[in-house]
């Protein structure tokens, strides 16, 4: 049920996606109110600011996180893989990109 509604929400961005912003001279972007309640930041939040192809995209980091969640459940890992199992891999990466052992 959740998707149905997520697409309704596009609908509605899309919908008020011209309304104007400023950005001020210190370079902090002011988004109108009602972009702002359509996308559950009417009290603020983190986002994620992406650049491509010259265009600007702003995600909160709910998008965010539901798109890794369900990436996750596709790969069929989701459940049999551990927050720990994830930072010693990671940490086995980074050990590998520094030139130190492979992983």
């Amino acid at each position: 049920m959740a998707a149905p509604q997520k697409r309704s929400d596009r609908n509605n961005v899309e919908a008020i996606s011209g309304l104007r912003g400023r950005v001020s001279e210190s370079g902090r972007l002011s988004l109108p109110a009602e972009l702002r309640r359509e996308v559950g930041l009417e009290k603020g939040g983190l986002v994620r600011i992406e650049v491509i192809d010259g265009t600007i995209r702003i995600k909160t980091m709910k998008d965010v996180k539901d798109k890794i969640r369900s990436l996750a459940r596709s790969t069929g890992f989701a459940d049999k893989a551990s927050v720990g199992d994830f930072l010693a891999w990671r940490a086995d990466e980074r050990k590998a990109e520094a030139g130190g052992s492979k992983a």
